[in-house]
């Protein structure tokens, strides 16, 4: 399978998912200037909806979208790993708080990128912060998201958290939520993200 990807983006959260269950994916990086990668593809060649991550299934069809591709990739997994069977509360609860990630900050962040004014700038931050909320009050019960385990509902809020920290100056998740920081020092102790991490280029701090 290969994994077209451009750092900082999404695909980290795949590419620990892979990491985690032992999966072999190829990376293909992607130019971010000019969207095209090593052998001269544009990414809307590969996707039409021209956006990252991609993966290329071993039969060659593609799958789009953070929390599909996720949910996807955790379900080869005979143990289910990072997952729960289809269907069942916990599956539920783990597809719940994707949704949530990609609709209420991942698609809202993405307008930082757009020609808007620093009012508008300023109203992004704003909600895309406050909507870490109910991830900290989740995280007043529990070490993780569902069932008390790492899921891939955890390793997209992890996107979601140094996305924010990389793309939001001043956010300090250590100062505004502290049970959301602790769970990401967790997190980010993991073998499997540390290896992540710097494949991705992203060294190994947890900031």
């Amino acid at each position: 399978m290969k994994l077209y990807w451009a750092p900082p983006m999404a695909s980290l959260a795949v590419l620990i998912l892979a990491y985690e269950t032992d999966r072999t994916l190829e990376l293909v990086p992607m130019d971010m200037e000019s969207r095209r990668m090593p052998n001269g593809l544009l990414l809307s060649q590969i996707n039409p909806k021209n956006c990252m991550p991609v993966l290329e299934r071993d039969d060659g069809s593609i799958l789009t979208e953070t929390a599909v591709i996720l949910d996807w990739l955790a379900a080869q997994d005979p143990q289910l790993r990072l997952t729960a069977p289809a269907h069942s509360e916990d599956h539920m609860r783990i597809t719940e708080w994707m949704v949530f990630f990609a609709s209420e900050q991942h698609k809202l962040a993405t307008l930082l990128f757009w020609d808007i004014d620093e009012t508008a700038k300023l109203a992004v931050r704003t909600r895309v912060i406050e909507r870490f909320e109910p991830s900290e009050k989740a995280l007043e019960t529990s070490h993780f998201l569902v069932g008390n385990r790492l899921t891939i509902a955890d390793l997209y809020l992890l996107v979601m958290v140094r996305g924010s920290i990389h793309l939001f100056e001043g956010f300090d998740p250590e100062i505004e939520y502290p049970r959301l920081n602790a769970w990401m020092e967790r997190v980010v102790a993991r073998p499997a993200v540390q290896r992540a991490m710097r494949d991705h280029g992203l060294g190994d701090a947890v900031h």
